[in-house]
């Protein structure tokens, strides 16, 4: 990721603005203030006030400086994705992202069975087909609904994080351009390579979300 933002010309995962903010972050996590205090730790929490300020100065003084490099860095690693994959699946990507909603409210609502299921085993949880089932739900929503998120998601401005830009002008700026086709594919075998190397490492995470739920991850 981070050599991505690099070869973008993102020049907040760059050696220096880079290191400076995560040096800042660093500082500004070891100086937030202690939860339930007693009077010395409140009395260290009061100390730590102006040094709390100055390190989220800074570090919006950085964010603020750097968000054009940012923002275009972005723009230029959808084109990168879109020759790769090509523009159609950099576009359906975006407009996946955009129900990410009902997606957490179906990862909770299976999890939620599995364990209900489970509760009469002796408290084992049957995390089977947990992936498959957000799949099938990503795949039953209809076109309708996602230009409704396209249409919402340009009235207020939808974007992934605050350092990307909104994910309309993402989208239009792909579509505008020449259509790409993927440069990199995977043919059946390959796939059912990388399927059989992910397996354990998918069914270990399915249990894990299924025993401690999506929010304790």
């Amino acid at each position: 990721m981070t050599s991505r933002h690099i070869t973008q010309g993102d020049t907040r995962h760059g050696m220096v603005v880079g290191t400076a903010s995560r040096s800042l972050g660093t500082w500004l996590y070891y100086v937030r203030p202690m939860p339930n205090p007693n009077v010395l730790q409140a009395v260290t929490n009061l100390a730590c006030v102006p040094l709390r300020l100055l390190i989220t100065g800074v570090l919006a003084l950085l964010d603020l400086l750097t968000a054009r490099a940012s923002q275009r860095g972005e723009y230029l690693a959808n084109a990168a994705a879109a020759r790769a994959g090509s523009t159609e699946g950099a576009v359906g990507l975006m407009d996946r992202l955009m129900v990410t909603d009902s997606i957490v409210t179906t990862l909770h609502r299976e999890t939620n069975s599995r364990r209900m299921r489970g509760s009469g085993r002796g408290g084992r949880h049957d995390a089977d087909g947990l992936w498959e089932a957000l799949a099938a739900h990503l795949d039953s929503v209809p076109e309708p609904e996602f230009e409704r998120q396209r249409r919402v998601g340009a009235l207020r401005g939808h974007s992934v994080d605050a350092t990307h830009p909104p994910t309309h002008l993402r989208r239009r700026l792909l579509l505008n351009g020449a259509p790409a086709s993927a440069a990199v594919t995977a043919g059946d075998s390959r796939t059912e390579r990388v399927a059989g190397e992910l397996a354990e490492v998918r069914g270990t995470l399915a249990r894990e979300v299924v025993r401690d739920g999506y929010g304790n991850l």
